[in-house]
């Protein structure tokens, strides 16, 4: 399923950006320090404190300042997250009625059928995520990846994986094309696979993320980087 929010600019033909923000971010950045953002994922593996009390207070400061959507994400330290949290899914019972998505590994499989259930109603979406930080995995394994989130209920089916060569960055772009109205989230990571930060929406990508202060992941652009990009491609 795909919100009407990303019907939106799907009509318009333009990439969708995502701004990563962490707690320190959410407190000194002002409003219109993300005017060039469309929705905001907030990593609380990047946390400096981890509460509940002050995660809610997180979000709801975002909310209100930014007026963005919110991606809430607590990354599992196997795939790219900061820090070692124990217990997930009490944060991530705080954040699902503060979020519009939910961002989960896939293979995190007691865990995303735990949020599933919470999750009641159209909101917020679920996202299933897979991100390898060694290789690009074969066709059949991508499209399996995708089948397998979709039965267990994501929304959105996000997939990050190292491109040790350009072949790998084709490979996931054309894998991005073939599965493009299926609801995904595509990018590789590193070098190699730096220029599906930009042309990934226009194989059917949902979205492109960009770091404000801190980078989240491997080959990231900044936000700024990403505008400029999209300027002078006059994609955006």
């Amino acid at each position: 399923m795909e919100s009407d929010f990303f019907s939106q600019f799907k009509a318009r033909g333009v990439p969708l950006v995502a701004g990563v923000l962490t707690d320190k971010d959410v407190s000194t950045l002002d409003g219109s320090s993300l005017d060039a953002v469309d929705v905001i994922e907030l990593r609380v593996d990047m946390f400096d404190v981890l509460s509940p009390d002050h995660v809610d207070t997180v979000f709801t400061t975002a909310r209100h300042r930014f007026r963005k959507p919110l991606i809430g994400t607590i990354r599992d330290i196997s795939e790219g997250g900061q820090q070692k949290i124990d217990d997930r899914l009490s944060l991530y019972r705080t954040i699902v009625p503060l979020s519009d998505f939910i961002d989960v590994e896939l293979q995190a499989t007691s865990l995303f059928l735990e949020l599933s259930r919470l999750i009641t109603g159209t909101r917020p979406l679920l996202i299933g995520s897979y991100h390898n930080f060694q290789s690009t995995p074969d066709d059949t394994f991508l499209d399996d990846l995708v089948s397998r989130g979709k039965d267990l209920g994501a929304d959105i089916v996000k997939v990050a994986t190292m491109a040790n060569t350009r072949e790998d960055m084709v490979k996931l772009l054309l894998f991005t094309l073939r599965n493009r109205h299926k609801g995904l989230i595509t990018m590789s990571l590193g070098d190699h696979g730096l220029p599906t930060r930009v042309v990934s929406p226009l194989f059917g990508s949902l979205i492109s993320y960009g770091f404000i202060n801190v980078p989240s992941a491997p080959g990231q652009l900044s936000i700024a980087e990403l505008r400029h990009i999209f300027n002078i491609l006059k994609i955006r």
